[in-house]
């Protein structure tokens, strides 16, 4: 009966409470603009180098991403033989969601063999037109594939080559922590295995010494039927290579390899952005930008032609532009002397040039179609580049006038931008408004490739993986997602069920939003932007989920995981007028006892919130309700980072982004009060990424920090009072400097025979049941399948023992623990009682405190002392143990009420008790 009570509570819950304020079942909620908007492209980024930056040197150690790589492999090898703590691991998907890719190609022979790569995610390959995918790279390898090209010549097929390094937009490191590429690979087999060519390996990995750690593009010379000719855009300048990549000439811009160890590329001025396009006829055009990596030009920027690749002649006319930056190029097939490029100039401008001759020297007619650009109005109708993040032009092979370009979003000409009355919005976001994207398209472009045996085919690469149209011309265009298996998504957070053998994940990525799976492949999405923490309440009643910036919302689903109810429950209010602000990807924990209690970090303050229930749905605004900041919970710098939480909901630890940890001992009490924790032996101005506190001793935690150039992993077995530096073999020496990981997560799991700590890095999953000091030895798990993945969260479920493992470029893994110790938490039985208001007397709000036996709707509302009904505080399931809500002195429409005395009515299985609040202001 009392199950049937609480389902029925959910239902007026779904209702929003009155029936004034319900909801209907066609729920609109308004999703986040993608994060890679200017601002938020800025912002995450600020997020991620404060995340990983060294804090003795506000930057990111040179080339980390190779020295950490070698690091892992010579662990590996010192701990071989130690055996996994961790087996069973598998991918959990999502099976449906990509992630950010630049690279897709067709082999010439079979258009259904495609070879994809995810910009972290590694190179993959279909063999029946991307209805499934395998991955095909080494996941040890640096899987930040930006460009692929199969070798066309007849008997040379099986030739492929991809580069790697994205030099702008990678949020696997950290902002400006380039997780720098490494050079070119190769495959002999068609794509089946890859080979990295020598000559493009960095000549010193502590430094960026090397132009071949950010490739831009590829082309094969298939004109060259001698010679295994290449031709490369790389960071700087054009290379071309006659021997399959074993040497190498400049052709244009500068020769920044093979250099001395001591030069570092970022005090070069070069141009950062190159790009390059074979035409039909085997004409090379090529782009070298103006932006350098510092303040200065770049030497050599400009546009080119060559129909050799080795003589090559600037053609452009940009003496007027200032500054430009990247250059894309889009060649006609169906008339070859006609190419288009879209510009990136501060603003996106775009030109036509038609080759005339090309005898001794070219000769040409440019003619600028800038005033053209698409310009559909609104938040997102406008052509963006978000800084050269994401550009692509292409030209449909039987008409030089259909033409596409991508920015933001997908925009098609059919007179090639003559016009600007024939240009169709048809991918990225949503032309008819809000912020939702194109009906399965995704924003943030990145390449398109057309079908040889129908031109009218195209397959799209964005942020949001693959995306396929049967006709890109039609007045409607329609797309279907080819991410069938392509694991190539990046996450930021994760978070499991919590109920026992229960297979429902959740979790936050970058540009693809917060996805829910029930342990199927496919995933389904529940908010756009990007994904920020998440989590739900036991009985899957309530579900929470938030996006870039701290907005939190509470949903309830159907059990097609649509959308029936919500509410923005963050206090963006408050936090705003503390003068302080939420962080990009901004943790919240429920209390594990109460899942109505939330702790949020608001800046440099923790909120908290007795019953979120009680917030009213259908706004997306902040709210003020119910929310307090914890007493003395500020930070004296930096903003709170990292919550976690005991089982029993009595003990909260809460750490900052400059290395402050603080604990609450009873955060049950009405006014909970945070006390400072900090050790002595943590690194200074260091962010705590991740606080691990053990299920069955919430006097034993670790805390963890993510930044290069410090000790990584702290242990506490006394509730804090003390704590040593257990980061052992994570780090190369035993003060963090050198080449150790970025540790981003830990997690301690109680087992029958100890206790076993995880760590999830930059360099994949590590494991310890032994803790000693410095001297610990971690071990790697799952190098075959996790490989070198950045392992961004885990979440761990003590009732059976499951585990979730998220990751920046490969999507979520899971695996059920052996030897786990069940952690079961009794939640208390105590009797209805009697309800008390505090403070009463009250002049600005009270808290009415009651305490129910067992799961059930409770109804709370307040009369006059006349018995006229005043408001409805409270109608929704609630949990069992202590419980409590808030009244600000307002009646229904907000009104602040006079002086007096109020009745509340609390109503619990059909049992009521009723108390008096005086209110004096």
């Amino acid at each position: 009966m009392r199950r049937l009570i609480f389902l029925f509570a959910l239902f007026l819950l779904l209702i929003n409470i009155r029936e004034k304020d319900a909801i209907s079942y066609e729920i609109e909620l308004k999703e986040a603009e993608s994060e890679f908007g200017l601002e938020d492209l800025n912002g995450r980024i600020a997020w991620e180098r404060l995340l990983a930056s060294d804090p003795n040197t506000g930057k990111i150690p040179e080339n980390i991403r190779a020295k950490e790589l070698a690091f892992a492999r010579q662990n590996d090898l010192k701990s071989r033989g130690l055996g996994s703590q961790v087996p069973g691991i598998s991918s959990a998907g999502p099976f449906n969601v990509g992630g950010r890719t630049r690279a897709v190609a067709l082999d010439i022979r079979d258009e259904n063999v495609i070879l994809a790569g995810g910009i972290s995610g590694g190179v993959w390959k279909s063999l029946d037109g991307g209805m499934t995918w395998a991955r095909k790279s080494d996941p040890e390898n640096r899987n930040s594939v930006t460009c692929l090209v199969q070798d066309t010549r007849p008997g040379r097929e099986d030739t492929w080559y991809h580069g790697t390094g994205e030099i702008v937009g990678n949020s696997t490191s950290g902002g400006a922590a380039p997780f720098r590429g490494d050079g070119i690979f190769k495959s002999t087999d068609n794509g089946e295995t890859w080979n990295q060519i020598a000559s493009t390996q960095d000549s010193d990995p502590t430094v960026f010494n090397s132009q071949f750690q950010y490739i831009w593009d590829i082309e094969v010379n298939d004109r060259n039927l001698v010679d295994d000719e290449i031709i490369v855009a790389a960071f700087g300048g054009i290379l071309r290579s006659l021997d399959g990549g074993d040497t190498w000439s400049v052709e244009v811009g500068q020769s920044l390899f093979n250099l001395d160890p001591s030069v570092n590329l970022n005090e070069i001025p070069a141009s950062f952005y190159t790009a390059l396009e074979k035409t039909s006829d085997g004409v090379f055009y090529a782009t070298l930008s103006l932006t350098a990596n510092g303040t200065v030009f770049a030497p050599g920027a400009g546009i080119y032609i060559s129909k050799d690749g080795d003589n090559w002649f600037r053609i452009d006319q940009f003496s007027s532009l200032v500054r430009w930056q990247r250059i894309e190029i889009g060649s006609s097939k169906s008339n070859p002397d006609l190419c288009y490029f879209l510009v990136d100039a501060n603003q996106p401008l775009i030109f036509r040039y038609d080759l005339n001759s090309f005898n001794t020297v070219p000769t040409g007619e440019w003619t600028n179609l800038s005033e053209n650009i698409p310009a559909f109005g609104g938040d997102l109708g406008e052509l963006d580049t978000q800084g050269s993040f994401n550009m692509v032009i292409r030209v449909h092979p039987e008409d030089e006038n259909l033409v596409f370009v991508g920015g933001t979003n997908l925009y098609r000409s059919r007179d090639g931008f003559s016009s600007s009355e024939n240009t169709d919005w048809i991918g990225g976001y949503n032309p008819e408004g809000g912020s939702g994207v194109y009906l399965n398209h995704h924003p943030d472009l990145h390449d398109l490739i057309f079908f040889p045996s129908d031109p009218g085919k195209m397959l799209s690469a964005s942020d949001g993986g693959l995306i396929l149209t049967e006709e890109s011309n039609a007045d409607s265009v329609m797309w279907d997602s080819r991410n069938n298996g392509f694991l190539t998504s990046q996450f930021y957070t994760v978070a499991l069920s919590k109920e026992e053998n229960d297979d429902h994940i959740m979790g936050g990525m970058q540009d693809n939003g917060t996805d829910i799976s029930s342990g199927t492949s496919n995933w389904d999405n529940l908010l756009g932007g990007d994904g920020g923490y998440a989590a739900t309440t036991p009985d899957k009643t309530l579900w929470f989920a938030s996006f870039q910036r701290g907005q939190t919302y509470r949903l309830t689903l159907n059990e097609e995981f649509g959308l029936t109810s919500f509410a923005r429950i963050d206090p963006g209010g408050l936090v705003a007028a503390s003068g302080s602000a939420y962080l990009f990807i901004n943790p919240f924990i429920l209390d594990p006892a109460n899942p109505n209690r939330m702790f949020i970090a608001g800046g440099n303050q923790l909120y908290v919130n007795n019953n979120i229930s009680q917030i009213p749905g259908g706004s997306q605004e902040p709210t003020g309700t119910g929310w307090k900041a914890v007493d003395d919970s500020q930070v004296a710098s930096g903003v709170i980072s990292a919550i976690d939480i005991s089982t029993d909901g009595t003990t909260v630890y809460y750490g900052s982004t400059n290395g402050l940890l603080k604990k609450i001992d009873d955060a049950k009490r009405i006014n909970p009060v945070a006390t400072d924790i900090t050790s002595s032996q943590f690194p200074e101005n260091s962010y705590i990424s991740s606080i691990g506190v053990n299920p069955d001793n919430d006097d034993h935690l670790l805390v963890v920090f993510s930044n290069y150039g410090v000790p990584s992993v702290f242990e506490s077995l006394d509730g804090g009072a003390s704590f040593i530096d257990i980061s052992g073999s994570l780090e190369e020496f035993a003060d963090g400097t050198g080449s150790g990981p970025s540790v981003r997560w830990c997690e301690l799991i109680p087992l029958n025979s100890g206790v076993l700590c995880l760590a999830g890095t930059s360099t994949g999953l590590y494991s310890t049941m032994l803790t000693a000091g410095t001297s610990t030895v971690w071990i790697r798990e799952s190098s075959n399948l996790l490989g070198s993945a950045v392992v961004t969260m885990m979440d761990y479920r003590p009732l059976d023992g499951r585990l979730a493992i998220a990751t920046h470029g490969n999507g979520v893994f899971t695996t059920t623990v052996s030897d786990f110790k069940k952690i079961l938490f009794e939640r208390p039985g105590e009797q209805f009682a009697d309800p008390i208001a505090y403070p009463n007397p009250f002049k600005v709000s009270t808290q009415i405190s009651y305490t129910i036996p067992e799961d059930g709707e409770v109804k709370i509302d307040l009369f006059s002392t006349k018995g006229e009904f005043v408001k409805n505080l409270l109608w929704a399931p609630q949990f069992a143990g202590a419980n409590t809500i808030t009244w600000d002195g307002s009646n229904t429409s907000g009104t602040p009420l006079a002086n007096g005395i109020y009745l509340y009515r609390v109503e619990y299985a059909g049992t009521v008790k009723t108390g008096r609040i005086s209110l004096r202001k």
